[in-house]
């Protein structure tokens, strides 16, 4: 008589839930143990800015409620953290001593914010990342009374952040590392348009800025940039990018990268162990580059994948790429497939209509697009990410891409993929 597999999973957002889902799914009767170093319910650290900036209440940042978990006859460990893997044993090690024992264990620990490393203890009260709810919770008691902010960093978290309190009488200081905002998705044409953005609401944006030290000075924080300027703050917000949470598997054989090397399953290089997430390293589908990509939905359908493995259905990652849609500013843009020079050289169409605020710039690899940066103009960057995944051959129509946005429906609906319609 064969007994009922335990399923471990260490992380409860996107890629924990998603593979709780996808185990359920399959008729999957064995036990699910969730860890979480948090002792809340899932929440999305995706909608934080929206809360900050009083778009949503607070109780709308969490994705589940307790019937969740019971509905899906999940075991909760919250407010534990793992800090060990047995994995010759199968025994995930948990702070105060505990353990926790599986047959498939899955790693969805995510990833944590980039913080300073140039803080004056006495100034650490005025620093924060924005990854937890705790920070969000902090940052927005802060922003309540502050008149003057600085934020490292001009990525999609320190962008909405921005989006979140502009036009609340605050001075807004950008301090970026690079020539550019927005440098991990788009070129420097189409970011410019976000930097006239955010110029034109009264941000001021300081390139080829780092923090040399960030010192306390009264109730307020002052920071010295390498350029040896003095910045005043009541709150220096960190977006620096995120870090992979790979320490769990540090002194075993789990192989590991930036994060932890998966295969299409999301398989590890030990049996039974799998990753999914940010904290995950998968190859990408265009490039076939090993990659972290921290995008939700990516980690949505790692874990989705991660679950059917787990309950044994075979399956594997289809079409993984980095993909963010967003707005800012009122300007909507996504960034789709292949962006930036590094990821090689390929041919480009662009077009732009400065009236209607549109920037729309694909890029292809012979026959077929790899890529689509996008702004103003996205309401079919879904038809578009259809496209880069399939593989489809766009060369009859590759100019009317760039020119005008894709009918959904009819696309989609012609199973042969034949002449696209467009609209008007």
């Amino acid at each position: 008589m064969s007994s009922l597999k335990t399923h471990a999973i260490i992380g409860n957002s996107a890629a924990g839930l998603s593979a709780v889902k996808a185990i359920r799914k399959t008729g999957d009767p064995g036990r699910i143990v969730l860890i979480s170093a948090e002792n809340c319910n899932a929440y999305s650290p995706v909608l934080t800015t929206y809360y900050i900036g009083g778009e949503i209440h607070r109780s709308h940042l969490f994705l589940v409620d307790d019937s969740f978990y019971r509905d899906f006859d999940v075991h909760r460990v919250f407010g534990r953290r793992a800090v060990e893997i047995d994995p010759i044993s199968r025994v995930v090690y948990l702070d105060q001593g505990s353990k926790a024992g599986y047959d498939n264990l899955l790693i969805a620990t995510g990833a944590s914010a980039r913080s300073l490393d140039t803080v004056d203890a006495d100034a650490s009260p005025y620093v924060s990342t924005l990854r937890t709810i705790e920070d969000a919770d902090r940052i927005k008691e802060a922003c309540e009374n502050a008149k003057e902010i600085v934020v490292t960093g001009a990525g999609l978290v320190s962008l909405q952040f921005i989006k979140a309190i502009v036009g609340r009488g605050i001075k807004i200081t950008v301090l970026v590392g690079s020539e550019q905002v927005l440098s991990q998705q788009m070129d420097p044409e189409s970011a410019a348009i976000i930097q006239d953005k955010l110029e034109g609401k009264g941000v001021s944006i300081l390139f080829g800025r780092s923090v040399e030290r960030v010192i306390r000075r009264g109730d307020r924080a002052h920071v010295i940039t390498n350029f040896g300027e003095g910045l005043s703050a009541d709150l220096v917000v960190v977006g620096k990018g995120v870090q992979p949470n790979t320490q769990l598997v540090k002194g075993t054989e789990i192989k590991v990268n930036n994060g932890i090397i998966v295969d299409d399953r999301m398989r590890t290089n030990m049996e039974g162990i799998f990753a999914a997430g940010d904290v995950a390293e998968g190859r990408n589908a265009i490039t076939g580059q090993m990659e972290v990509i921290a995008t939700w939905l990516n980690a949505c359908a790692q874990g989705e994948i991660a679950g059917l493995n787990m309950a044994g259905y075979p399956s594997e990652r289809q079409g993984q790429f980095r993909e963010n849609i967003t707005t800012i500013l009122g300007v909507a843009l996504a960034s789709i497939g292949v962006s930036r020079p590094e990821e090689g050289e390929f041919r480009e169409i662009r077009y732009k209509d400065p009236k209607r605020g549109v920037f729309r710039k694909l890029s292809f690899e012979g026959s077929k697009v790899v890529g689509a940066l996008l702004l103003g103009s996205i309401e079919d960057a879904g038809v578009i990410r259809h496209c880069i995944a399939s593989g489809m051959d766009v060369s009859l129509w590759e100019e009317k891409i760039a020119r005008a946005p894709l009918d959904f429906g009819r696309i989609l609906g012609g199973h042969d993929f034949g002449w696209p319609f467009f609209k008007n």
